[in-house]
């Protein structure tokens, strides 16, 4: 036999492999992951064909030229297409497609047109591969030009790498250029130094593999109850979608705190139960929309600007649909939002405002869901930082009082207080301090009283505040100084 197929045939076997792993582990639901399955296909195909055209070559008695022929146009023809499709892949994963115009995408694909026109037009000019007077298969001057479109989309994905890098995690960016290192090198050594070895498919399948251990398991990227996309997914989608400035519309919805705690209260299987029918119900609504848990009852609804969906409209569905009861495992619940319909970046230009926005606790005292635009959020943010910020004011305040009461105290109520700081009941206080129950009482009511607390209960409230603030060091020092 003319060629040595053997690698090759290694080559079929690791696509084989890692076409197993793309379907069992990775999400296909995105369309970069679906494009490198068709790149783990067509390496495949190329890999099958590129043996049995081969053997064909070899043993030119037992195929006719016609037969020769189209085994030959297959593997020219995949072969050479992988390399656009990876660079295309990489265009689709580095979030660049949605902002390339439509004629820039023409021009893309025009060199790929191009080789099928010359494969196709080689089965009657032979210019491409052709056979000599013994059979012999036999490369044309066109073949250079196959070869130097392969080499082009691989440049082209070099360069998108390198631009683009930032927008790729370290293990993506070592793994793709790995990748197009092993596609281009061995095309060279196999066209001019080794002719007969056919080593391209296999360090390209092994290139392949590699960058398939990149890309993250649907396990890592999906919420195990409610099985749609996770926070770190919904990150990464809005931080790749600022960093391009491409258009992406979003609706966020809220379940009410106040109704999140009450599914709560019925345990974690309804809960689970209920937060899931929820997702499943949202990402029923459209296959054009990702569904994102981002926790806690906060869930996003994304839509590429390229998609004719009109939000509104989903806004509204949603509404409708949360009006009515929800229903599981014979528990009935109703579930007020709040829905939030925006556009990124042209709303919220940075990942950090996206985050707030979706974090941001919504309490709704009504049963029915509400619409709320991003400038009605935002001023209820301020209104209620402002009642915060107001509330803190006033407990260092009330502190400050307490503490100022201590010094009021006698050496005999300071005593009882401190065993109180100390964790004692009362019950316990007369043996420590030697007095009885009846005195300890009688302590209590003078210390609630120039304390100004009503009860125990707010007592030990007052000493709670005082050490997560580490402020009861404070209380010893007004104590000391009177």
């Amino acid at each position: 036999m003319i060629y040595n197929v053997s690698f090759d045939i290694c080559a079929a076997i690791i696509c084989v492999f890692a076409l197993l792993i793309m379907i069992a582990k990775k999400d296909l639901h995105r369309e970069s992951n679906r494009l490198l399955l068709l790149i783990i296909v067509a390496a495949l195909v190329a890999s099958v064909f590129d043996i049995w055209s081969s053997v064909g070559n070899s043993y030119v008695e037992q195929y006719s030229y016609f037969s020769r022929d189209v085994l030959n146009f297959v593997f020219l023809l995949v072969y050479v297409s992988t390399s656009c499709l990876f660079a295309w892949y990489m265009i689709v994963l580095l979030g660049l497609k949605k902002r390339m115009k439509k004629p820039i995408k023409i021009a893309f694909f025009i060199p790929e047109i191009v080789i099928l026109l010359l494969l196709v037009l080689n089965f009657v000019f032979r210019f491409v591969f052709y056979y000599d007077e013994n059979g012999i298969y036999l490369h044309g001057p066109m073949m250079y030009v196959l070869y130097g479109t392969g080499y082009l989309y691989m440049l082209v994905a070099v360069f998108l790498v390198i631009r683009y890098r930032k927008f790729l995690i370290r293990p993506q960016r070592y793994a793709a250029i790995l990748l197009l290192v092993l596609s281009i090198v061995p095309i060279f050594i196999q066209q001019f130094i080794m002719p007969h070895q056919l080593i391209e498919l296999f360090f390209q399948s092994i290139g392949i593999f590699g960058f398939l251990t990149t890309v993250e398991n649907i396990d890592a990227i999906h919420n195990p109850v409610t099985k749609v996309y996770n926070r770190a997914a919904f990150l990464r989608e809005i931080d790749l979608t600022i960093q391009n400035t491409n258009v992406l519309g979003a609706v966020i919805v809220k379940l009410s705190r106040s109704s999140y705690f009450d599914i709560a209260t019925l345990g974690a299987f309804h809960t689970s139960g209920f937060i899931a029918s929820i997702a499943e119900w949202l990402n029923s609504l459209s296959k054009k929309i990702d569904v994102y848990d981002c926790e806690r009852g906060h869930f996003a609804l994304l839509i590429n600007h390229d998609i004719d969906y009109n939000i509104q409209e989903l806004a509204r569905e949603i509404c409708s649909r949360f009006s009515k009861k929800w229903v599981y495992q014979n528990k009935e619940m109703y579930f007020p939002v709040q829905l939030c319909a925006i556009n990124i970046p042209n709303e919220l230009q940075t990942v950090e405002q996206v985050v707030h926005l979706v974090d941001y606790p919504y309490i709704n005292e009504n049963m029915e869901p509400v619409s709320i635009t991003v400038k009605e959020l935002e001023t209820e943010w301020q209104e209620q930082t402002d009642e915060q910020h107001q509330l803190g004011a006033e407990i260092l305040s009330m502190l400050d009082v307490f503490i100022a009461g201590v010094a009021t105290l006698t050496p005999a109520e300071y005593n009882v207080l401190q065993y109180y700081i100390d964790g004692y009941e009362i019950a316990e206080i007369p043996n420590l301090a030697f007095i009885s129950i009846h005195t300890v009482r009688k302590h209590n009511k003078s210390i609630y009283k120039k304390l100004d607390v009503g009860t125990k209960e707010e007592l030990l409230i007052y000493i709670n505040l005082l050490r997560r603030s580490n402020r009861l060091n404070e209380i010893e020092r007004r104590q000391a100084l009177s």
